[in-house]
């Protein structure tokens, strides 16, 4: 256990892109985090999705360990596919970043969005290594729902969520936290999903700005039929579509006002209670948002840089002010860095976190180059798109507002050595058997899929570099071999009534959950 243990807040937006540049619009968090801490630009969550997201964060381990498949699209009598529920099924929640810091020591917070499915009639289940549960079981911008210490609280509807989240992180600050002891603070407020309500001091904000119109927004055929699988077949955005991706955009800005206040806000109190110096703040959000990219009206859920790519800054005791360290990072590394700081050694322990520790970087002297600590991350998404709504009702793959089949693993190949030497790589396998490569050195928005012009010896590269993230475990995933011959294929993820699982089927590799090509028909794949 660390001397003297440093206080750490981790403050989790939803939702939040750095491709559409929401960052740029948030002036406090440029002052505290991007000039007063380090930022990096490449860290990449791996799955780009809510509660397969937070279930990383919490547990440090991929989603394919996690089995949280997705937010619960797919539950039903006799599967759990994801969200609350799936959680505490698989026991999740027994070791965490709570009960680990708790037992050594930390006073522990959180107050906001917890996990998918973690609603008013969950609000009893306060989790494990929480010394303070103020988690939100409504996520209504006015008057949201939360469960304090497992009692419900439905605030009034002139209350403005993110404000009452504030609220409660300066009340832990000046008032309810001993101040013998280091705390751990988790905020995690709404903004900016949609529907994005601002508070209505921010609603006038911004009313000339537009989603960003890069090659990528609603392509030419030329470009989308390069996609694979249903993304391929999209129409273009209509006129109506496309005015409601601005006014989306426009609200995300709008929303993201009262976080940036609320950053600020924390930083004063610490500042004023003589404890800055000792405070890690950890700025992140939990997936990106696609707006208008590949045909595709706002959401996430695609292995694109829109989804994956979001923002992550950090601030505290050994980080450099105006950094920024290209190094790939990833959501598994929270938990085993939050450890750190703590004295915690997780593998002592016997806990198989999937990441490491981010603190050795913060002494390289390098901001460019070659990526010692991790040059290839891992994304991956298991089931269907984002919701879409009815106007793409009758299209092949369509059910349930969703397009199916979405699943996929990802690899990000960024400044590796030997074969990976200088790279800016994305590529992609999907269940269906398609494939993508795209080159972001000379195109930085993935519209040229150029994986058939690849040499057999990278495409060999590749996929083993992918296969062996995509089924690793614990220390494989820290330390992966990329020599390693793997037999793998992605099975598809199908959509919901559309059969079951022989009995004592395993659900990763045997079907998933449910068979594939003898009951997905054949137009879908």
């Amino acid at each position: 256990r660390a001397a003297k243990q440093p206080n750490i807040i981790f403050l989790l937006t939803d939702d939040q892109d750095v491709t559409a540049n929401s960052l740029d619009y948030m002036p406090h968090l440029n002052k505290i985090l991007r000039a007063g801490g380090t930022e990096f630009p490449n860290y990449f969550v791996p799955t780009g999705l809510c509660c397969p997201s937070r279930a990383t964060i919490i547990s440090g381990q991929y989603c394919h360990n996690t089995k949280i498949w997705d937010n619960g699209d797919l539950n039903n009598a006799t599967f759990l596919s994801g969200g609350f529920k799936k959680v505490i099924a698989t026991n999740i929640e027994a070791v965490t970043v709570a009960t680990e810091l708790k037992s050594a020591g930390y006073e522990t917070m959180l107050c906001g969005k917890y996990l998918n499915g973690y609603d008013d009639k969950e609000a009893s289940h306060v989790p494990p290594g929480w010394d303070h549960w103020t988690g939100m079981t409504d996520t209504a911008y006015y008057g949201p729902h939360f469960s304090v210490a497992g009692k419900l609280n439905k605030t009034s509807k002139s209350t403005y969520q993110t404000d009452f989240i504030r609220d409660v992180a300066l009340d832990f600050l000046t008032s309810k936290r001993t101040r013998a002891k280091p705390f751990f603070m988790y905020l995690s407020p709404f903004a900016p999903h949609a529907p994005a309500t601002p508070a209505k001091r921010h609603e006038n904000l911004f009313n000339n700005k537009t989603a960003p119109r890069y090659d990528s927004f609603n392509p030419d055929d030329s470009i989308q039929k390069q996609k694979p699988s249903w993304l391929g077949r999209l129409p273009k955005l209509t006129e109506k579509q496309i005015d409601g991706i601005d006014n989306f955009y426009r609200n995300r800005l709008r929303s993201l006002q009262a976080v940036d206040e609320m950053l600020l806000n924390i930083t004063n109190t610490l500042d004023s209670l003589g404890i800055s110096n000792e405070t890690y703040i950890f700025y992140m959000g939990d997936n990106g948002q696609h707006l208008g990219d590949y045909r595709l009206p706002g959401g996430k859920r695609q292995g694109y840089d829109t989804d994956i790519k979001v923002p992550f800054l950090v601030r505290g005791p050994g980080v450099p002010a105006g950094k920024v360290i290209r190094e790939v990072v990833q959501s598994v590394d929270l938990f085993p860095t939050w450890a750190d700081i703590a004295g915690v050694n997780l593998t002592a322990s016997g806990y198989e976190a999937d990441g490491k520790s981010i603190l050795p970087v913060f002494a390289s002297s390098a901001a460019t180059g070659l990526n010692a600590f991790r040059f290839v991350g891992l994304a991956e998404m298991f089931g269907g798109s984002s919701n879409m709504g009815s106007v793409y009702k009758g299209m092949a793959g369509f059910e349930k507002n969703r397009f199916w089949n979405n699943t996929y693993q990802v690899i990000r190949v960024i400044n590796g050595s030997d074969w990976a030497a200088g790279a800016d790589w994305m590529y992609a396998e999907w269940c269906t058997g398609e494939k993508e490569f795209y080159n972001l050195t000379v195109d930085p928005r993935e519209i040229n899929n150029v994986v058939g012009g690849l040499s057999a010896s990278l495409m060999g590269k590749l996929s083993a570099a992918l296969h062996a993230l995509g089924t690793c475990r614990g220390a494989e995933c820290q330390n992966p071999d990329f020599e390693k011959e793997i037999d793998y294929s992605l099975p598809c993820h199908n959509p919901p009534d559309m059969g079951g699982r022989e009995e004592g089927e395993e659900e990763f590799g045997g079907g998933f959950p449910y068979s594939d090509s003898d009951i997905l028909p054949a137009n879908w794949l």
